[in-house]
């Protein structure tokens, strides 16, 4: 049975890429706690930022993860609720969130760090198998929507389209 979205084309990239993502999200939270790691897999990255670079506010970790500021409101909550990460007012700024590692979100790092071992070699294999340049490709397709948004994209090739229909 052929695939309806794939059948569709290059339209549905971002459909395709969702459920990739979705399907190694699962894989991964499915997995993680079975190396005792007990993070939601999109957390890990906002841990690993704050051992990084120390505690930092809501607003500096979007940037830093290049995520919307409500979905890491989101992530820390989630964190919070498991006693990994804590919120405080800033001293120099009160109107500011820091958000800093707890001495159980340190440990969980240990585990984390450990488990990623494992998921580099075994997203490494994925992307072997996928081509030589699989993940260097996906790199510059983000690199390129940075540079002129998919919006602006869209609204070029609207352009085109009229002009063309002309």
């Amino acid at each position: 049975m052929t695939d309806f979205i794939q059948q569709q084309g290059p339209a549905f990239l971002a459909h395709l890429l969702r459920r990739l993502a979705d399907e190694l999200v699962q894989g991964a939270a499915d997995w993680y706690p079975t190396v005792g790691v007990m993070a939601p897999p999109r957390t890990i990255s906002t841990l690993l930022a704050l051992d990084e670079h120390g505690p930092l506010g809501v607003t500096e970790l979007a940037g830093l993860l290049r995520q919307s500021h409500p979905l890491v409101i989101v992530w820390i909550r989630k964190l919070t609720q498991l006693s990994l990460v804590r919120s405080s007012t800033d001293p120099h700024d009160r109107r500011r969130t820091l958000v800093t590692l707890t001495a159980k979100g340190r440990s969980e790092l240990v585990r984390i760090r450990e488990a990623l071992v494992v998921m580099e070699r075994a997203s490494t294999e994925l992307l072997e198998l996928s081509g030589t340049d699989s993940l260097e490709m996906l790199w510059a397709i983000e690199r390129n929507c940075r540079e002129l948004p998919f919006l602006q994209r869209l609204q070029q090739a609207t352009k085109r389209e009229a002009g063309a229909a002309r």
